[in-house]
């Protein structure tokens, strides 16, 4: 058990999504260049780990603000989470950005098709009214499974 595996029930850790080393609860990451300092992943989102979780339930992804991974970023994590089996249930907690643009778009497209591929199933959460709206308009909502609520849920199929 981690150190950070005995902080209070419903407290939450990070780690990087590819690597597992822990990150800071609030990082002050530098706006376009996050770099992992254990394996040095540009970190674009973080794994939220539940304190004192020790089932394999879904994989939580917290997408950080102001950073849009290049593809080869979301190919890598992609893998990660096939080699390590945490591709069955993805979901990608949205709640901090207020607005997406294009290229992060075709990313998370990207990494819905990765996951799919390799027989998991990815949600998106926390989409606020813009982010929400956007994905509407370009009739993203159809492509992409949204879970509603304040927390994440599980994927269903």
């Amino acid at each position: 058990m981690k150190a950070h595996d005995k902080e209070s029930p419903g407290a939450v850790s990070y780690q990087c999504p590819i690597c597992g080393n822990s990150l800071p609860h609030e990082p002050s990451l530098p706006r376009f260049d996050a770099p992992c300092s254990e394996c040095g992943y540009h970190l674009w989102c973080r794994r939220r780990v539940p304190s004192g979780d020790t089932e394999l339930g879904d994989t939580e992804l917290e997408v950080l603000p102001q950073r849009t991974p290049e593809p080869w970023e979301v190919d890598q994590l992609a893998k990660c989470l096939a080699q390590n089996d945490a591709h069955a249930h993805v979901v990608v907690d949205l709640a901090q950005l207020d607005l997406v643009d294009s290229r992060f778009v075709a990313r998370l497209l990207s990494l819905n098709k990765l996951v799919h591929a390799s027989g998991g199933q990815l949600a998106l959460h926390g989409l606020c009214r813009n982010v929400r709206e956007t994905f509407a308009i370009l009739r993203l909502d159809r492509a992409f499974q949204i879970v509603e609520g304040e927390e994440p849920a599980a994927v269903r199929g």
